[in-house]
C-alpha cells in the first residue's frame, strides 16, 4: 500500500520544481517515489497527479499558452503516446528507462559544452516523438519533447504555460484511453484527491519563483535539470 503522506509529500515538492521549470515533476516523482514503492503500481497515480498539475497551470497561466506551437506539438507526440500508452505492459521498462536516462545525459552535456554548436532539425523533431512515446509509457516524455522543441518558444511564460497544456490534454487522453482498455481509476481518484489539490497548491506556489527567474539563466537551468534527472533515473531504476 502507498503511504499517503509520503506520496503527498514527495508530489508536492515534485510538481513545484515542475511549476518553476515547465517540466520534469513526473520524473522526480516516480524517480524518488519509486525508491520506496514499486515503479509500475506509480504509473496510474503518476498520471492523475501529472493532470492536475498541468491545470493547476492552466488556471494560473492560460493567457501565455500559444494554441500554435501546443497544436504542432501534440501532432508530432499523440500517435506515440498512444502507442506506448498501449504497450506499457509488453516493453522491458528497466532496460528502457536506463536508456532514455543515456540519452538525456548526453543532451544535456553536449548542449553545456557546446551551448553554441547547431542540432540538426530532423533530429529536433525525432526527439519530440520520442518524447510522445516516452510520455505513453512512463508520463516523462517532457524532457525530450523540450530538447527538440524548446528553441520556438519566444519566452519561459509560453513555455511554462504551453508545455501544461500540453501535459494536461495528452495525459488526460491517456486516462481515457486506458479506460477504454479496461483500466479502473475510481479508486485511485478517491483515495488520492487530497494529494491533487495538494499538487495544484503547490504548483501556483512554484510560479512565484518562476516569475523570478530571469531568460538567460532559466534557459541554463532548464540543461542543467535535464542533465540531473538522467543522472537521477540511470543511478535510481
Amino acid at each position: 500500500m502507498i503511504n499517503f503522506s509520503v506520496i503527498a509529500i514527495i508530489a508536492s515538492l515534485a510538481y513545484a520544481i515542475e511549476s518553476i521549470f515547465g517540466f520534469g515533476g513526473t520524473i522526480i516523482f516516480l524517480g524518488i517515489s519509486g525508491l520506496f514503492y514499486d515503479f509500475n503500481s506509480l504509473l496510474k497515480l503518476a498520471l492523475f497527479v501529472a493532470i492536475s498539475s498541468g491545470f493547476a497551470v492552466l488556471l494560473q497561466s492560460y493567457k501565455h499558452l500559444s494554441w500554435k506551437h501546443l497544436i504542432s506539438i501534440l501532432i508530432y507526440t499523440t500517435p506515440g503516446a498512444m502507442l506506448g500508452t498501449y504497450l506499457i505492459t509488453y516493453l522491458n521498462s528497466g532496460l528502457l528507462i536506463k536508456l532514455f536516462a543515456i540519452i538525456l545525459i548526453i543532451y544535456g552535456c553536449f548542449n553545456l559544452f557546446f551551448p553554441n554548436r547547431h542540432i540538426p532539425n530532423f533530429i529536433k523533431k525525432g526527439l519530440v516523438i520520442l518524447g510522445g512515446l516516452i510520455q505513453g509509457i512512463y508520463t516523462i516524455g517532457g524532457p525530450f519533447v523540450l530538447m527538440g522543441y524548446k528553441d520556438r518558444f519566444s519566452s519561459k511564460q509560453e513555455l511554462r504555460s504551453t508545455m501544461a497544456g500540453y501535459f494536461f490534454l495528452i495525459n488526460l487522453s491517456r486516462a481515457i484511453f486506458l479506460i477504454i482498455l479496461g483500466e479502473s481509476y475510481g479508486e485511485i481518484i478517491y483515495t488520492y484527491y487530497p494529494v491533487a489539490i495538494l499538487v495544484m497548491i503547490s504548483v501556483w506556489l512554484g510560479y512565484l519563483i518562476h516569475k523570478r527567474i530571469p531568460e538567460t539563466l532559466f534557459k541554463k537551468l532548464i540543461i542543467l535539470a535535464i542533465t540531473l534527472i538522467g543522472v537521477i533515473i540511470l543511478l535510481t531504476k
